[in-house]
């Protein structure tokens, strides 16, 4: 797949598109949510991975903002603030974002990539 990930911290993202890359994966990797608007508009991707605590635009602003215009779109938000919270900040566009719990490991990343996919051939 093509996943977008949208994350501030260059260690964070090192590691994250070394786990994607090691499941098969192509990523493109930005550090701001606006950024992450732009590449959306000049490529195609199956699945956007977003921190919370981004530098402008939240990861999420962004994951409301995806959407509403990408309304198909599986979005992961990574937050070591909890799912419950993450959710609730949401509202009741959850429909296809999902939550994974930082920290995570490869087989976390996995589970959550398969459910994303899921939800991507549902809508």
């Amino acid at each position: 797949m093509n996943i977008l990930l949208v994350e501030d911290s260059d260690e964070v993202s090192c590691i994250t598109v070394e786990y994607l890359h090691a499941l098969g994966h192509e990523v493109v990797a930005v550090s701001e949510a606006e950024k992450a608007i732009v590449q959306l508009k000049e490529k195609p991707f199956e699945i956007v991975m977003t921190d919370i605590g981004l530098p402008g635009m939240s990861g999420i602003e962004l994951a409301r903002t995806l959407a509403k215009d990408y309304p198909t779109l599986p979005v992961v938000i990574a937050s070591g603030y909890g799912a419950v919270n993450v959710e609730s900040l949401l509202g009741k566009r959850t429909r296809t974002v999902l939550v994974l719990s930082k920290p995570y490991d490869l087989s976390d990343l996995e589970r959550t990539l398969a459910a994303a996919v899921a939800i991507g051939n549902r809508t």
